[in-house]
């Protein structure tokens, strides 16, 4: 399964498709970027839905932390809505 982001990296107001729709389950999926860059992450959805993603780096190099996202689907589709604090 894949989840598609529309910027380079996630933020609060990014919108982002499910190309499968949701599942019916919690699930890995691979996360893809705007530039092409593509890492793991996981599909949570036990307390709606929630996109953790692995760190990686950007296409220019930027280093990204792991993080955690929690979505809502609009009128316009889906977006993040929000992110989680890290885990300590």
């Amino acid at each position: 399964m894949r989840v598609l982001l529309r910027d380079t990296h996630a933020y609060r107001g990014c919108r982002l498709a499910l190309p499968d729709g949701v599942p019916d389950r919690d699930r890995d999926v691979i996360v893809g970027f705007s530039d092409g860059i593509e890492v793991p992450g996981r599909l949570t959805l036990t307390s709606g839905p929630v996109l953790d993603i692995a760190a990686y780096r950007t296409a220019r190099g930027t280093r990204i932390v792991r993080k955690s996202w929690r979505l809502r689907q609009d009128n316009e589709g889906w977006v993040i809505a929000a992110r989680l604090a890290a885990e300590p």
